[in-house]
């Protein structure tokens, strides 16, 4: 049994402060059930004969159901809702997966290490079985049962406390959330599916808008607009004129030019999760369910909408216009009609961003790209001279200097070693932009080049042009291969 004593919910101190008598100790929150017994108990006995009180009361409740709402309050919490998640860190957090019996053990894939003797380290958590724990000065009981959910079973969840009011689990609950966002803080939590349920898959740290490699026009375009959707002045109009208060993103080019991560950064600057969704493995159904289980403020990533072909592709024989009619499709894959009743129905919640991406925006249905669904286009393109000295400035130039640091002894000779270094890269640059092709590489290729020689920003120069003709062979040799294997086919 574990005791929690650094407990901050407001409303947990405030019962700390309560008076506590032995019998609050032993089964706190008793008195919940039976003021009757709690005034006999605390009368004017003496400590050691409330403590054989209490045994014998101990065993008149040995048969009591803990899931009873007369005796207990119970939170149950299912395998597939957030405060899952919640529940599980705080637990981890404070210790609490010793005090279970049985536990499970899994590799921690998130935590990276060099060293070989941690390599792979291992995280347990509780599992299927109970364990009480102290919070505060309340018992409470940690149970997770497999239950039968259609053809599996999924895993749940149940803290139950004696007593029938259910404050302190909601305190508990409260503090679970807070210790959870404290942990997000400046993170952007990733969600995808599993069936028709949305999974949390991981929480990466909110990249900037300005660390994606885009024209500045467009990126101009795109971030203005969606500031103008987030004013508080725009979500009263749309709520004024009845309008569903939400906005969709075409974002289209070839692959490697930044479009999902763009994505991420939209969803970090506007502090929302980000729900990716992968057309191809969808049916209507399925679609309709996770598109149902969104929250009403998040951002919506359809990624390569035009992967699934045939899929959002109008019938020849259709007639073009606006009826959104059914198309017939690959079996069980999504109708187009499917993809647009979801993104205009009932589920479709406010405050929610559509971003769309594609590789080839000429195969997608004008009924998918109408406004109301797409309200603004950006194209994001291949490698020319500007985005190219972009990156290597953005590869390679040194941060500025604080105040803080430039006041220390030192400071201010390298803030001028800095400030002659990042006049040395801006040169380097225009080298180097101008040895690359025009729309011939993507700006993905363009890094993973450039990683190449983190250590030295000439060298990057120097050899840029072998690496230009090598890759050129590579990509000449690779459109041969698919010409011949297209042929045979």
């Amino acid at each position: 049994m574990t005791l929690l004593s650094n407990v901050s919910s407001p409303l947990i101190q405030e019962a700390l402060s309560q008076p506590m008598s032995i019998l609050d100790l032993f089964l706190p929150g008793f008195s919940n059930i039976t003021n009757a017994a709690s005034q006999v108990l605390n009368g004017n006995m003496s400590g050691y004969t409330q403590l054989m009180c209490l045994f014998a009361l101990a065993a008149l409740l040995k048969p009591y159901d803990p899931g009873s709402p007369l005796q207990a309050s119970t939170l149950r919490i299912k395998r597939y809702d957030e405060t899952y998640d919640m529940i599980q860190a705080w637990v981890s957090a404070h210790g609490l997966e010793d005090a279970a019996r049985s536990i499970r053990a899994k590799v921690n894939k998130k935590q990276r290490t060099r060293d070989a003797r941690t390599k792979k380290p291992l995280q347990y958590a509780p599992w299927e079985g109970a364990f009480y724990f102290w919070y505060g000065r309340y018992l409470l009981s940690y149970k997770t049962t497999q239950v039968d959910v259609g053809l599996r079973k999924e895993e749940q969840i149940s803290i139950t406390c004696v007593g029938r009011s259910s404050q302190i689990l909601k305190c508990l609950m409260e503090d679970c959330r807070r210790e959870y966002l404290d942990g997000l803080k400046n993170k952007t939590t990733i969600y995808a599916h599993r069936e028709n349920h949305w999974i949390k898959e991981k929480a990466v740290d909110a990249r900037p808008l300005t660390t994606v490699i885009l024209d500045e026009e467009q990126k101009g375009q795109l971030i203005n607009d969606i500031n103008k959707f987030l004013d508080p002045d725009t979500k009263k109009r749309y709520s004024d004129h009845s309008i569903p208060y939400k906005r969709g993103y075409l974002l289209h080019g070839p692959p490697g030019t930044g479009k999902t991560s763009f994505s991420l950064s939209i969803a970090g600057a506007l502090d929302m999760d980000i729900y990716v969704v992968s057309i191809p493995s969808m049916n209507d159904e399925r679609l309709n369910d996770l598109f149902a289980a969104l929250p009403d403020k998040c951002v919506v990533l359809l990624e390569d909408i035009d992967a699934a072909g045939a899929t959002l592709s109008r019938g020849s024989d259709t007639e073009d216009s606006d009826s959104d009619v059914d198309t017939r499709l690959p079996k069980k894959g999504v109708t187009l009609s499917g993809l647009l009743n979801v993104l205009d129905g009932v589920s479709s919640q406010d405050d929610r961003i559509l971003i769309m991406t594609t590789n080839h925006p000429e195969k997608l249905d004008d009924a998918l790209t109408r406004p109301g669904r797409v309200d603004l286009k950006i194209a994001f393109q291949l490698a020319n001279e500007s985005i190219a000295n972009e990156i290597y400035r953005f590869m390679f130039k040194q941060p500025e200097l604080d105040h803080g640091n430039v006041s220390q002894q030192g400071g201010h000779d390298e803030k001028n070693k800095r400030q002659a270094e990042n006049e040395e890269i801006k040169e380097q640059a225009k080298l180097f932009a101008a040895k690359i092709p025009e729309s011939v590489f993507s700006t993905a290729e363009v890094i993973a080049y450039l990683q190449q020689h983190w250590d030295s920003p000439a060298n990057a120069v120097k050899h840029c042009g072998q690496w230009v003709d090598d890759l050129h062979k590579e990509k000449k040799a690779k459109k041969r291969a698919m010409g011949k294997g297209a042929r045979q086919g």
